[in-house]
């Protein structure tokens, strides 16, 4: 590969944004509001929300925009629309002192020599693309929503629902897991990991909840319109059903276990705020374990 600076003038014409890319949009982080920029360098809001492009009601689970803007790094996605596959390069702008997300949108359908194989054979290109999107929200490994996933929720519920329902989390530290994974080997760690993950998700489910993967070995479930005490029960209950059948590892039995903490959204929080308030009760619950 080489550097674009070290480019023939010859190419460049061919990688202009015109010649690459059919659409452009910047977005507003935090507003998913949209604007154009247009050639006498006006900011224009226009009407409706950036996710109604892709007809969606609410924000898009894999916004790259955000993550765009707050990384200050460039994202890639894709969407389908309307039979089309559309792929989206996110890069942050500064216009008018103003943090955006800049939206570089193409159409791909035809130029992706897999997606015309899938269409030969009658494969749904659409599930296709939904399963792409699906990975990048999830955590590998556990299958559990990842942080960014969950921080993306978290702001969307501070910005829309707050002054409606009331969010209480609960999260988990799993006993001894540096340990488990000296004695026994990351593979039986990453079994323990995946072990624990499947109930605290078969109990989102259950509660209409969202679960996620914090840390190397934390996880958490967000309860919508739950007390405390309510959350509490239920992180007993995973307790017990996690406790009461030891993994199997070779021929011995592992006992699994785990510390908990509990956080309620406060009136003036952020997600920050409240996911560090999370993360400070853990660790609190865990230093009470040890003792």
């Amino acid at each position: 590969m080489f550097e674009f600076k070290q480019m023939s003038e010859l190419l460049k014409p061919y990688c202009t944004g015109e010649s690459i890319f059919d659409f452009y949009r910047l977005i507003d982080p935090k507003t998913h509001e949209v604007f154009e920029y247009d050639k006498d360098n006006n900011l224009r809001l226009q009407e409706g929300s950036c996710y109604e492009l892709w007809e969606r009601n609410t924000t898009c689970p894999n916004c790259i925009t955000k993550h765009s803007c707050v990384k200050q790094r460039q994202y890639v996605k894709l969407e389908f629309l309307q039979g089309k596959v559309m792929l989206i390069i996110t890069k942050p702008v500064k216009i008018q002192n103003k943090m955006l997300g800049l939206e570089l949108i193409k159409d791909i359908t035809f130029s992706m020599l897999g997606f015309n194989y899938f269409r030969s054979e009658n494969k749904n290109v659409q599930s296709i693309v939904s399963q792409f999107n699906e990975l990048i929200v999830k955590d590998i490994l556990t299958g559990l929503f990842n942080l960014d996933y969950i921080k993306n929720y978290l702001d969307n519920f501070i910005q829309k629902e707050a002054v409606f329902n009331t969010l209480t989390a609960a999260a988990i530290d799993v006993d001894n897991y540096t340990e488990i994974n000296s004695l026994y080997g990351y593979t039986v760690g990453n079994q323990v990991l995946q072990y624990i993950a499947g109930i605290m998700d078969k109990t989102a489910v259950a509660h209409g909840a969202v679960a996620g993967r914090l840390g190397p070995d934390e996880m958490g479930i967000f309860f919508i319109d739950k007390t405390a005490a309510e959350v509490e029960k239920i992180c007993e209950e995973i307790y017990e059903q996690a406790a009461c059948t030891p993994l199997k590892i070779q021929e011995n039995s592992l006992d699994i276990g785990f510390a908990y903490a509990i956080a309620s959204l406060e009136a003036e929080d952020e997600t920050d705020d409240f996911i560090g308030r999370l993360y400070f009760n853990l660790r609190a619950a865990q230093g009470q374990r040890l003792k």
